[in-house]
This record gives C-alpha cells, sequence and structure tokens, in this order.
C-alpha cells in the first residue's frame, strides 16, 4: 500500500459544545475556538467527537480548522477518519499517479492540475491519454436522526454531471479518455460499490460513450497522510445496471 504524506501532521482533538458554540479540546487539554462545518457543529456527541486540525489552514481569524472527523469514541485508537477537504484528496491523488501508483488505470502519466477542455469545463487532473475528475461523495456528510453516515446518494450533483458531460464532449489534443473517479474513505465494499453504479447508470446510461470510464478508489486518512488501499475499474458495472 502507498501512502502520501502531509508536510505537517493534522493534529487530533475533540469537538465539544461551549455555550452552545463549537470548540476544541486539544491533547494537552487546552479549549480553543474552532472553524467547524456547520454539519460537524450540529452532531457534536454528548461526550465530544472526535476531529482533526489544520493550523496550516487556520482561518482568516486564526481559528483552527476541523479537515476531519470520526465516528469513533474520543479514547478510541487507530480512529477511522472522514476528510472534510476535498483538496486534501484531490492532492493525495495527484502524488498517487504522477509517482505511477495507478498505472492500470493511467500508465506512464505526469498528473497535471487545472486543464481545460475546449468546451470550457475544467478537470481536475490530464494524466496520460485521460481527462480524469475526482467525485468525493457526500453521503457520509448527510446527518439523520442522532447518528451520521445516512445514505442519501453517493453520486455526484446534477451540475458535475453536465460538466463531466461537456468534457466528455469536448476531448481534443490526443486525450481520448474521460475517467470519473469516485473516492471513498470509510472501508468500499460491494453494496457500496452497486449504489454508486446504479446512480451512474442512471446519469450517463442515456448518453453512455466508449470513452467514459468509471473508477473508484478507497483511501484511508490518518493524522499524518493518506494511504491508498485499492482502486478497481467499475465501468462494466456501470453498463449492466
Amino acid at each position: 500500500m502507498e501512502k502520501y504524506y502531509f508536510e505537517k501532521e493534522l493534529k487530533e482533538a475533540v469537538l465539544i459544545k461551549s455555550n452552545e458554540k463549537p470548540v476544541t479540546m486539544v491533547l494537552n487539554g487546552e479549549e480553543v475556538e474552532v472553524c467547524s462545518p456547520e454539519l460537524c457543529s450540529m452532531n457534536i456527541a454528548e461526550n465530544g467527537s472526535p476531529c482533526l486540525v489544520s493550523e496550516d489552514k487556520a482561518s482568516n481569524d486564526k481559528k483552527h480548522e476541523v479537515v476531519a472527523f470520526s465516528l469513533d469514541i474520543p479514547n478510541r485508537g487507530n480512529k477511522d477518519w472522514i476528510c472534510l477537504e476535498p483538496i486534501i484528496i484531490g492532492d493525495a491523488v495527484e502524488y498517487f499517479l504522477a509517482n505511477h501508483h495507478m498505472e492500470e488505470m493511467v500508465s506512464g502519466c505526469i498528473a497535471r492540475k487545472k486543464m481545460e477542455s475546449r468546451g470550457g469545463a475544467v478537470a481536475d487532473f490530464i494524466a496520460g491519454d485521460a481527462y480524469i475528475e475526482i467525485n468525493v461523495p457526500d453521503a457520509i456528510l448527510n446527518a439523520a436522526g442522532n447518528g451520521w453516515m445516512q445514505v442519501k446518494s453517493l453520486m455526484l450533483s446534477s451540475e458535475k454531471a453536465v460538466k463531466c458531460k461537456h468534457m466528455v464532449s469536448g476531448l481534443e489534443g490526443g486525450y481520448k479518455r474521460f475517467i470519473l473517479l469516485t473516492v471513498f474513505q470509510y472501508g468500499l465494499n460491494d453494496s457500496m460499490k452497486d449504489f454508486l453504479c446504479r446512480e451512474l447508470s442512471r446519469f450517463f446510461g442515456v448518453d453512455m460513450q466508449e470513452n467514459i470510464e468509471f473508477w473508484v478508489i478507497d483511501l484511508r486518512l490518518e493524522p499524518d497522510g493518506i494511504t491508498l488501499l485499492s482502486y478497481q475499474n467499475v465501468t462494466g458495472r456501470v453498463m449492466l445496471e
């Protein structure tokens, strides 16, 4: 398994409530205000919710920024983390592409960020002979009742689907493939893949073209970096749906 390491390790903390405002209790017990996504603030457990904070990504008012959360209890070791910052995921994927760790998907590539297609849409990467667009599902961020992980959709938004179709129609300059790479970071299983493939088929089925490929990647976030667990081509499963 390959790993992308952060330049500066994220700091583990616990989100708690203080006068109905979110604060983080860092490891030495000091309480400081944080910049936290509203969804986290609304779902802080009674005994606190684990999070990872970045001092490098502090907001303009100098608060620490929450960049990941966990569903585990605060005192558990080796927690499962969910990244809240897609740009961090993008940096990790770029590293894996550029260092040839995903050669089954794109071989001999050097990833280049933010290249533009003829149709005006901007792909996340051009690598090898392919445009690559990253999809980080927001299903894990949809809170329901007293818990997390209520799956409403594992799919991309309708706006992003339109963007993908524009990029496919605008392929040029020798780039013959369009890859939609869906990121999972809480354990990828067959039921998740089935759900995703049904959603992809619903969005793209009528307009399916030979140069569209659908891949999934399973990543594990830790305070010091992101590990590539697996990646897989699911195009055939999408077409069967």
